[in-house]
């Protein structure tokens, strides 16, 4: 949004006087390109000014309204109670439905997507409602047009909490203090009579006291929602292929090593042209290379992420589907993916000795992968009961603390050196 007509704007509501309370609506005009491609030259901007013209009216003289930047609105007006904010909400949708515009396709309505909040403070931090207002309208477009949400209900992705750029800040100092590590997770092939380390997967941790310990909650999706998550991925490859450069031989007794990729990664097309050389440069073993990816993430850039994934097949690399069964379709993207394995969601492996159902969804995985020519891996496994069905079931592979937790590399280098027997 422009800064400028946004701090205007949070000047203007500071000054404001919203007895006995107020309603903050965000507006967003929906398919603005359709109708600048589609409608003759000026319609569009007719349609802002009309667009504005109705917020003003609806703001009424002792309301508020602006426009942020291009095809989004804010306004406010006073209200007596939190139901009314609703009923004035469905009001302003109909007006702003009921423009109408020419074009080439015919005439055409306006839709829009709307997100609301309320106050009853006299003197509330409107900079915080103006985002949540705003979260709110995003997930009024995720709905689909003319949907209307109210962030005071709170929304099912709250994007507002990951808008601390603390988490960036200290992510970066982090990193600039060294304090930053991958250790590697041991991944049990468990088809054999005994389990055998197989694989590994490097997972990040920082350094605190002495423990090496998971990032912050919320420090991935803060970056992700502030376009970052290349420089955490940027750092982890440059990591992975430095500890394979430095134990080749190691890594050919492995049937691979993995690392992870944040959606926003794969969508980054410079990003991942860097890597894409970086790993050519390097030339590890054919299939020792792997990168996993969330399902979530490759039904989300289905096209793109099938791309990447040939690209990186062709120099020798695999892909994992990652948390595999928490999307709704995952059956019917599994042939258009060429991913070498799935890893179960681990939600499932959790409840398997208890949950008949997780049983059935676990062994059905398995039964579609392996049609499909993958390998499927457990993760979560921390019991020997839950390691006894998944060998019944037919997994190939478990990752958890039953075997191994996140280890210094040191450690798996000597554990690939001296390779121990594993009982359970």
């Amino acid at each position: 949004m422009s800064n400028s007509n946004f701090e205007r704007f949070c000047r203007q509501l500071s000054e404001w006087n919203a007895f006995p309370g107020a309603v903050l609506v965000h507006v967003d005009i929906r398919q603005m390109r359709s109708i600048n491609q589609w409608a003759a030259p000026g319609i569009g901007d007719e349609l802002i000014e009309r667009t504005l013209a109705e917020l003003g009216d609806w703001a009424g003289c002792h309301g508020l309204a602006s426009r942020l930047w291009s095809n989004e609105f804010v306004a406010a007006k006073p209200i007596d109670h939190g139901q009314t904010a609703i009923d004035e909400s469905h009001a302003l949708r109909e007006r702003l439905c009921a423009i109408r515009y020419p074009s080439i396709l015919g005439e055409s309505a306006l839709s829009v997507s709307i997100g609301l909040v309320t106050t009853q403070i006299s003197k509330p931090d409107w900079r915080q409602l103006l985002m949540q207002a705003s979260d709110a309208c995003q997930e009024a477009k995720r709905r689909g047009l003319n949907q209307i949400v109210s962030g005071n209900r709170g929304l099912a992705t709250p994007v507002a909490a990951y808008r601390d750029a603390g988490a960036v800040l200290n992510f970066r100092r982090l990193r600039q203090e060294q304090r930053l590590t991958l250790l590697p997770q041991p991944i049990m092939d468990i088809r054999g009579a005994k389990p055998r380390l197989a694989k590994a997967e490097f997972l990040l941790r920082m350094e605190q006291r002495g423990e090496f310990l998971p990032l912050p909650a919320g420090t991935i999706e803060t970056l992700e929602y502030f376009g970052l998550t290349p420089e955490l991925d940027a750092f982890t490859a440059q990591s992975v292929l430095g500890w394979i450069d430095q134990h080749a031989d190691l890594v050919r007794r492995l049937d691979g090593l993995t690392m992870n990729l944040s959606a926003r990664s794969v969508a980054d097309a410079r990003f991942m042209q860097k890597l894409f050389a970086d790993v050519r440069a390097l030339h590890p073993p054919p299939g020792k290379l792997g990168f996993e990816i969330t399902e979530t993430a490759a039904i989300e850039q289905l096209d793109v992420a099938a791309d990447i994934i040939a690209d990186f097949r062709a120099i020798g690399c695999t892909f994992s589907l990652d948390d595999f069964g928490s999307g709704l379709c995952s059956f019917g993207y599994l042939h258009r993916l060429p991913v070498s394995e799935v890893k179960i969601d681990g939600r499932f492996v959790r409840d398997i000795v208890d949950d008949p159902l997780a049983q059935e969804i676990v062994r059905a995985i398995r039964q579609v992968a392996h049609a499909a020519g993958k390998k499927t891996v457990a993760e979560f496994v921390d019991d020997p009961r839950k390691l006894a069905l998944l060998r019944r079931i037919g997994v190939d592979y478990a990752q958890g603390f039953l075997f191994y937790p996140a280890i210094p590399s040191e450690h798996l280098a000597a554990l690939l050196r001296e390779p121990a027997v594993v009982e359970f």
